[in-house]
């Protein structure tokens, strides 16, 4: 892959990471539309009546610089951090179970959105979006 420059440590790793973030996200209207597009197929796994309650539950989980790239609404300091706690309550009561005896990889289900399946260069935003 011939792949350069990379970083020796995890702090360089995150610093680059943090770098590039800062100079290279920002809002574009192809940017909008990937954001969307994701937001609104994990929005179709819930039933209809409970999306829009779940929309603002999306923008918490994502950092200012992911908002402000796909043009999302900020969502609340509270909605943020109750996030953050059901997810930390998720995790202790995931380790109550035993362990998985397989690994259970969501590409081993079937996908609505493909129920033929799909050729993965057909997958995601066409070419003359930069």
């Amino acid at each position: 892959m011939q792949i350069q420059n990379i970083p020796e440590t995890y702090e360089e790793l995150e610093r680059y990471n943090l770098d590039y973030e800062r100079q290279k996200f920002c809002y574009s209207d192809a940017n909008c539309r990937v954001g969307e597009a994701t937001r609104n197929l994990f929005l179709s796994w819930f039933p209809s009546w409970m999306r829009s309650s779940i929309k603002p539950g999306i923008y918490a989980l994502l950092d200012d610089t992911m908002l402000d790239a796909f043009g999302f609404p900020y969502p609340s300091p509270l909605l943020r951090s109750v996030m953050v706690s059901l997810l930390k309550i998720r995790a202790k009561l995931i380790r109550l179970f035993p362990p998985r005896n397989h690994p259970n990889f969501y590409i081993d289900s079937p996908i609505p959105s493909y129920p033929t399946g799909y050729e993965i260069a057909n997958v995601g935003p066409r070419e003359n979006f930069k």
